[in-house]
């Protein structure tokens, strides 16, 4: 495509939600671009070109749902994340022995729970790994489902923060995830990690 082109994309996967997009691009930016579809079907607009089948039925269904979901819990979901992120990321802040990839406060006006670290002598995958079967050894209620890799953001990962091959280890809480949660995930990372070099969060 070409570079004029303008797009404005926004999901609903913060709210694991349809995984739906929309797209912008200007009528001069779309002089420039061919159909991905048939060579046969029509290409007149932004949809011919780039739309390959219909809207999941689904999907469709499910987005006034989503809206008015939506509009009940976004006032309320702010403060309550930053108070979870708080809680791994003063644990995390506290071990000494953790990177912590990108703004390093709590406060929602700077960043979403979504945290990305490393352990000084871990690797990524092991770590997540050593965590599930942890929890499936000792039957620990709640799963606490974290992952390792690059998330799609491989350049980032390789050329800018010098991770190792398997990138980062990557925690995402979201407004239904509660304090207790939080704290139990740091009680996990304990007894996986053992006790940081700093005085560990309570």
């Amino acid at each position: 495509m070409s570079p004029a082109l303008e797009q404005r994309r926004s999901d609903n996967t913060q709210v694991y939600g349809p995984h739906c997009a929309t797209l912008y691009a200007s009528t001069a930016a779309q002089t420039h671009m061919q159909t991905l579809g048939h060579y046969f079907n029509p290409t007149a607009t932004l949809e011919n070109k780039l739309a390959l089948a219909g809207a999941s039925y689904e999907l469709a269904q499910a987005l006034p749902h989503v809206v008015a979901y939506l509009g009940e819990v976004f006032p309320l979901s702010e403060p309550h994340e930053a108070k979870i992120q708080a809680i791994l990321l003063d644990y995390l802040h506290a071990r000494g022995d953790v990177t912590v990839y990108g703004e390093p406060s709590a406060d929602r006006a700077k960043r979403v729970p979504t945290i990305s670290f490393n352990v000084a002598g871990w690797d990524p995958k092991a770590l997540v790994e050593k965590a599930e079967a942890l929890q499936a050894e000792e039957k620990i209620s709640p799963e606490y489902g974290f992952r390792w890799g690059h998330f799609y953001a491989k350049r980032l990962c390789d050329d800018i923060l010098g991770c190792g091959e398997n990138a980062v280890v990557r925690v995402s809480m979201v407004h239904y995830n509660t304090e207790a949660e939080a704290k139990g995930l740091c009680e996990l990372l304990d007894k996986v990690l053992g006790k940081g070099k700093g005085a560990s969060a309570s």
